[in-house]
């Protein structure tokens, strides 16, 4: 080989391995912008509702803080461009899919579209678009990594206008399943195997007041996997308030966590308060008669 080839073939060798570097950074390409806008509009998001949740509870939701820190970052990992970054959010927007989906309120909301006492419908929208959005976020990174490491082209890749039609027919189909939804709160007693239950939320009762017969017991359900735990008393203007109440049975560190359990038997007529410790204005009032 002569000398002028080599000379030739020196500069294009550097330039491939600078290319391929730690830290290079790559154009950006459609499904990394994809990505990176689907982060960040989830972290405004996150932001805004955990605002309102702390106006209306006292206190942000800590998963919801989670997630908004995790898409801060991913943008902020992707805006780098650098080569990596695209595996780094893959990462980071796959553990935001799981902590999306392992959420009580989200999988209440989805369960109770319109009577979700978190919100109702208004909410059910928000954890719709939250869902298509970390499905955006975590399928770009996805996208992205394949087009840096497989050096595709920066064009938009053949399946995005499938995936990305995929989604929006999601959120669609399951705004319209939310919309036409009949639901309604229960107002009387149900039974189970003869036992009176009341079923609980997230955060709440789904129910605040129930009627039962004396000398009968309380069946309470957890219909999600959300950890309640019970005492004698009440929630007033947000302050727990325990309570001593005359012929109620003690209920005192009771916990629930995606199971049942039985309180009673309320063997004197009167009216009786339990609440749950964790869950502020989670409220029950039990009419023995």
């Amino acid at each position: 080989m002569s000398t002028e080839t080599k000379k030739e073939k020196e500069p294009t060798m550097n330039v491939e391995a600078t290319q391929t570097g730690l830290f290079t950074r790559q154009p950006p390409s459609v499904t990394g912008r994809i990505a990176f806008w689907a982060f960040l509009v989830g972290a405004l998001g996150g932001i805004g509702g955990n605002i309102a949740i702390t106006i209306g509870s006292g206190s942000p939701s800590r998963d919801l803080l989670i997630t908004t820190v995790i898409g801060l970052a991913s943008a902020v990992i992707l805006a780098t461009r650098f080569r990596w970054a695209p595996l780094v959010s893959i990462l980071l927007g796959g553990y935001n899919l799981y902590l999306v989906f392992i959420q009580p309120y989200v999988i209440e909301s989805l369960v109770h579209p319109k009577t979700d006492p978190n919100g109702g419908f208004g909410h059910f929208v928000g954890v719709v678009f939250a869902i298509a959005l970390a499905l955006l976020a975590f399928g770009g990174s996805l996208g992205a990594a394949v087009q840096n490491y497989r050096k595709a082209s920066r064009q938009a890749p053949r399946w995005l206008p499938a995936a990305l039609s995929l989604v929006v027919g999601m959120v669609i189909g399951a705004l319209f399943i939310g919309a036409i939804a009949q639901e309604s709160l229960a107002t009387g007693t149900t039974y189970t195997n003869g036992v009176p239950t009341v079923h609980m939320g997230a955060g709440n009762f789904l129910q605040s007041s129930v009627t039962i017969p004396k000398g009968s017991k309380l069946l309470l359900v957890d219909d999600v996997a959300s950890l309640h735990i019970f005492a004698n008393g009440s929630w007033q203007n947000g302050v727990a308030k325990p309570a001593n109440e005359s012929g109620a049975p003690r209920v005192n560190n009771v916990q629930v966590n995606g199971s049942s359990t039985q309180i009673g038997p309320f063997t004197t007529a009167g009216t009786y308060h339990i609440y749950c410790e964790v869950h502020q204005g989670m409220n029950l009032t039990i009419i023995v008669q």
